[in-house]
């Protein structure tokens, strides 16, 4: 992170002295960020008005747009700027802060602005601060300061530190600590290359490939044996030639800032991978970053090149280690602890050298969590003061000692020698760092290397030559969630995160007959979740009864900011531009606006903590503020005949100074004040439940609960990335349900937080470090599928520079690829079997009947075999005699698993795929742990004496390679016993739309957000228009059914790509090695008019029919798609296009 007002020191000693008193609202330093936003804007676009300035600090090209920014210096600047103004960059923020500005002394101020809607503003030269337009000229031709943190290292003595509220004491010996300091990265240095341009030919990568064979087969241990030249023979490389507009054979890998390889499923991407970075580093000093799915695979990876005598080590999140070590022991099959060996362990260990040195009082370990890595406290300072200010409760009674310094936070002498923290003093020198996108992303670098406050990524930008990231369309979605967290907050069972988190805290304090409350963490936070359940019952139960203030938000989504805006402007409408509606009788317009400056500041206090009394210098408003504290409570915790709502009614009508306006229609107003005071209550306690959440996430085995919202997306990267096109937005969307059979209506309460374009950080990789002037780092982005049509999920829009494909013949086995469809019925009856879109309640029942078909044979005939059965005897290649049963869910995997295993033909001989979570003890209820394959170990599949692996369908869409020795697929069939399709209430499926529908808009060859920013005039009414219609389009995006059906045509397309990338990557763990796979479609809802035995599906009615549809054009040579892009697409994806032809 940046240091953004660091700047402002110097020339706030000139300004201070000199400002005026009792301006609290507007200080010296927001006058230098207005005016470093002036001359940004005097520098860049010159003949702009002031208030297009918000329009550069979003991170959108308006300006490019409209001719004004051309040049990379120019785009330099206003990345710039955008690390000490990003707070600026709201419409909204900025006019308000010119308008303040206006009202500073003129002779204190750089800038006269005449109208800051017309002509450009005008240079002045102030008496104060003459030198400060040479300090912004430095912030914008300079690399921004690094915001810094001191933590100095404790010595030998006694110190202390808190866990929660207990107070613990450790001494260390001076013979402990390590006389070297722990090693830090060079951060001025360049990467060992100098980022210049990877350029390989592909014979180097082939005896690097021999090479690593060689090192294998030579290993003391006797290894696994990766056979990396045989792999590598068995592809090819092609890359883009516009000439031809084609991709054609080259015998060159070359890798120059972004490049975007994509290639078949299968076709041996993480074996280019692997052979490239090993090439990389041993041949070329090179340093490398991979990023890749999961933890497991992290670690895995960090094994194989430590086995091949390359430097590498992970980076792991600290927040997720517990976790993380919990799956390694899982994974592992012993029989007891002492025989889980495991190279991973050496990056996870939660062993703290200082837990050891601990007093009297360490009457049980420190959890991992608790560790005092950066929070000892000198016990010589620790005066009565200092610690009651540190360790008490919060109260004191002597406000001298109050006063007194606190003690200076230090950091663990041990820290250069502790296991725990081996991989960060590890990666100061591994040439291969591994990592996941959140490791990347979210992790800090420990400040015992660096007083820079900076994340993994900021350096891994700084320091690697290159950065690949495997399976980049995961990658993009993954950004997409972690910077716009969002879930189904109450819903119908199982969609409710607030059902599930407070039912699992009163199952976790019933087990321990509550002793974790005697926590005070622990209690806040169980309060705050018991706030919460009360408020949104409150909520519902207002929104059930009374449909216009249902109405009333289900029109847009919502927060108790917004609903107090809407209420602003309701009991104000004379001060509404335009308004023709006329001011109360006997009252100016300025005390109307006086009035409405009242109500904005009681609200706005209100809001900051709507459940606790207000302490204000300003008597009126805590009166005012408590008034609202005080209904608010109530109206959570009093029956429903209380005095609330007269009193509700008074409090309204005295915050409008009894406008009779308001009077007329006072039940109105009341009931929807009301809401908002129940929503701030709801909205102020979930944020304390996700703030805590880590801290008491060991406490209450929350692990196996969503944490979707606790996971609050860095700041760091606001500066770097495109704001939400409809605005960085925060609040709740309430979703109408079906009517039941009484005609009552409920629905879905839903929250999300908005906070950028996630997606852009991935295609912004190569641009994070030109701020510093320094080289930039070449990316290599690897997927099958980051090349989707229309996709809004998985389509990287990035152009595609280069394809890895199989030879000729393996191609050619890949095109005997068999689709099929055996529909099953109710027995008796012509109805299909449909497990998708089926309710919950009779999903099981259908699930059963569909495999009693599959796998029981007719018991009336002698000597019959089962489906299943037959359908292994048709595979032709004996080691590939297995088969895929793919359903929805773990929950249904398990039913399904323990039905077939009842069956005695197929007793012993299936496998269930659990997540890596579970707990194998209670897996089974008819079948041994033996059984159950962990999902990041399912590429053992292979090695057991399964048949038949039953797993989700989303758990093995891609990343794992099930093959048997030799290479070839270990699965030679699958069966899709459900369609894929998200959860209806999933909002990231708006939240991937509107970010798609943003980087369209902007990267799109057709020129549309250019053509509608000239439309609007001026960059300011450009990027007003572009939020209209992105809000427009996110409240199409939050409201739409997400049914086949329901799906409008141009959104029906884009969800058959969505699909078509799923079921492709599926069958790509079918078709690894250069073999053909056969695939059954089941599930009735693939196909329903032709399982239903009505008529011929069309585009409209069957996902199999529009996954051909949106192929076709690219196979087809009259077409008007582009020769590079149908060239491509036969690359990708000719195998599925010909298996969907041929199966109609």
């Amino acid at each position: 992170m940046r240091d953004r007002s660091g700047w402002h020191a110097p020339l706030l000693e000139q300004l201070r002295a000199v400002w005026p008193e009792g301006v609290q609202s507007f200080e010296p330093g927001d006058m230098l960020d207005v005016e470093l936003g002036l001359y940004l804007l005097e520098t860049v676009t010159p003949t702009r008005a002031a208030a297009d300035v918000w329009t550069l600090l979003g991170g959108y090209p308006y300006s490019e747009a409209f001719g004004d920014v051309r040049t990379d210096a120019q785009r330099l600047r206003i990345r710039r700027a955008r690390h000490y103004l990003w707070d600026m960059r709201r419409r909204r923020e900025w006019r308000l802060a010119l308008e303040n500005y206006q009202q500073v002394d003129q002779r204190l101020r750089g800038y006269d602005l005449i109208d800051i809607d017309q002509g450009p503003p005008q240079r002045r030269h102030p008496p104060r601060a003459r030198n400060r337009f040479a300090h912004y000229e430095d912030l914008l031709t300079l690399p921004p300061a690094w915001e810094r943190t001191l933590l100095p290292i404790a010595g030998a003595g006694e110190y202390r530190f808190q866990v929660r509220e207990h107070r613990h004491s450790v001494r260390v010996p001076g013979d402990l600590i390590p006389r070297t300091a722990a090693p830090s990265h060079d951060l001025d240095g360049f990467p060992p290359g100098g980022a210049v341009p990877i350029e390989v030919a592909w014979g180097k990568l082939e005896a690097a490939a021999q090479e690593m064979d060689a090192i294998e087969s030579a290993a003391p241990d006797g290894g696994k044996a990766n056979g990396w030249a045989d792999r590598l023979a068995r592809v090819k490389l092609l890359v883009r030639d516009e000439t031809e507009a084609a991709f054609r054979d080259s015998d060159t890998l070359r890798v120059e800032g972004l490049l975007n390889l994509v290639g078949m499923v299968g076709a041996g991407k993480s074996t280019l991978r692997d052979i490239v970075t090993y090439w990389a580093v041993t041949q070329n000093s090179r340093r490398v970053t991979i990023v890749v799915g999961d933890v497991a695979e992290v670690l895995s990876i960090v094994d194989q090149f430590t086995r091949l005598d390359v430097a590498a080590a992970p980076i792991l999140g600290h927040s997720t280690r517990e976790r993380n070590i919990t799956r390694l022991h899982r994974r592992i099959d012993a029989a007891t602890m002492l025989g889980h060996d495991h190279p991973g362990f050496a990056y996870l260990s939660s062993a703290c050298p200082l837990d050891a040195l601990r007093g009297i009082e360490a009457a049980t370990p420190l959890a991992i969590s608790q560790a005092p890595c950066g929070a000892l406290y000198p016990a010589e300072n620790a005066t009565p003061s200092t610690a009651s200010g540190l360790f008490s409760d919060g109260t004191q009674d002597n406000p001298h000692e109050r006063r007194r310094s606190r003690p200076k936070r230090h950091g663990c002498p041990l820290w250069a020698v502790c296991p725990r923290h081996h991989g960060a003093r590890r990666l100061v020198d591994a040439q291969v760092w591994v990592t996941t996108s959140a490791g990347l992303v979210h992790s800090s670098v420990p400040q015992h290397q660096h007083q820079e406050k900076l994340r993994y990524l900021e350096l891994a930008c700084r320091l690697s030559d290159l950065i690949v990231v495997d399976e980049a369309d995961r990658v993009q979605m993954q950004l997409d969630t972690a910077f716009a967290p969002a879930t189904t907050l109450l819903g119908q069972a199982p969609n409710s995160w607030l059902d599930e988190v407070a039912g699992h805290k009163l199952d976790e304090l019933a087990r321990e007959g509550r002793l974790q409350l005697s926590d005070r963490e622990v209690d806040d936070w169980a309060n705050a979740i018991s706030t919460v359940s009360d408020a949104a019952d409150r909520l519902y139960a207002r929104l059930i009864r009374t449909p216009p203030l249902r109405a009333w938000i289900t029109e847009d989504y919502f927060s108790a900011l917004t609903l107090h805006q809407g209420l602003i402007n309701a009991w104000f409408p004379d001060l509404q531009e335009p308004s023709s509606a006329p001011a109360p009788p006997g009252t100016t317009h300025e005390e109307r606006v006086a009035a409405r400056e009242r109500v904005n500041r009681i609200l706005d206090r209100f809001r900051d903590d709507p459940l606790e009394e207000c302490q204000s210098e300003d008597q009126d408003l805590a009166d005012a503020v408590n008034r609202l504290v005080h209904l608010a409570l109530e109206i959570l915790h009093a029956p429903r005949g209380s005095t609330a709502r007269r009193r509700l009614r008074e409090a309204v009508l005295d915050l409008v100074g009894r406008d009779p306006c308001v009077e007329a229609d006072i039940d109105l107003h009341a009931s929807r004040f009301e809401l908002t005071l129940i929503l701030a209550a709801l909205h102020h306690r979930l944020n304390f439940v996700t703030t805590l959440w880590p801290r008491v996430e060991a406490a209450l085995n929350l692990e196996s609960t969503s944490n979707v919202l606790s996971r609050r997306p860095p700041r760091d990267y606001e500066p770097v990335l495109p704001e939400s096109p409809m605005g960085n937005v925060l609040g709740f969307q309430f979703r109408l349900g079906e009517r039941n059979r009484d005609g009552d209506q409920s629905g879905e309460l839903r929250f999300f937080r908005c906070n950028g374009v996630g997606r852009e950080l991935l295609l912004n990789l190569t641009e994070l470090t030109a701020i510093d002037n320094r080289p930039r780092p070449n990316v290599l982005l690897m997927s099958a599928t980051s090349w989707a049509g229309t996709s809004t999920r998985y389509h990287v829009h990035a152009p595609v520079g280069a394809v890895l494909r199989p030879h000729d013949n393996e191609v050619a086995a890949v095109l005997k690829t068999e689709f099929r469809k055996e529909f099953l019925y109710v027995p008796g009856s012509t109805v299909a079997l449909r497990l998708s879109g089926t309710p919950q309640e009779t999903r099981p029942l259908v699930l059963q009947q569909m495999l009693e078909q599959l796998a029981v044979p007719d018991r009336s005939l002698a000597d019959s075999t089962s489906m299943l059965d037959q359908e292994l005897a048709d595979i032709d290649d004996p080691d590939r005699r297995r088969i895929l049963l793919l359903v929805g869910s773990y929950v249904e995997a398990k039913n399904a698993a323990e039905y077939l295993n009842t069956i005695p033909e197929w007793t012993g001989r299936i496998t269930l795929l659990v997540s890596d979570d579970a707990d194998l003890d209670n897996t089974w209820t008819s079948l041994p742990p033996a059984a159950a394959l962990r999902r990041g170990d399912i590429a053992s599949f292979a090695h057991t004496n399964g048949e038949i692996l039953v797993a989700p369908l989303l758990a093995v869409e891609r990343g794992h390679n099930i093959v048997v020795p030799g290479g070839k697929a270990a699965i030679g069939s699958v069966y899709f016993l459900a369609r894929p399709h998200p959860r209806p209430d999933d909002i990231t499926l708006a939240i991937q739309a509107i970010n798609d529908w943003s980087v369209r808009q902007v990267r799109g060859h057709d020129r549309a957000f250019t053509q509608a920013a000239l439309a609007a005039g001026t960059l300011d009414q450009a990027g007003l228009a572009f939020r209209r219609r992105a809000r427009k389009l996110w409240n199409h995006y939050l409201t739409r059914q997400l049914s086949w059906t329901s799906l409008a045509p141009e959104e029906k397309i884009a969800f058959t790509w969505d699909q078509l990338v799923v079921i492709w990557q599926v069958i790509g763990r079918l078709i690894r090695g250069g073999v053909a796979a056969r695939v059954v479609f089941v599930d009735a809802a693939f196909s329903p008019r032709e399982a239903g035995l009505q008529a011929t599906d069309t585009p409209t009615t069957s996902l199999l029919a529009s996954m051909r549809t949106v192929l076709e054009p690219y196979f087809t040579a009259e077409s008007p798609q582009p020769a590079i892009d149908k060239s491509l697409v036969e690359a990708l994806y000719e195998p599925l296009y010909r298996a969907l032809t041929d199966m109609d």
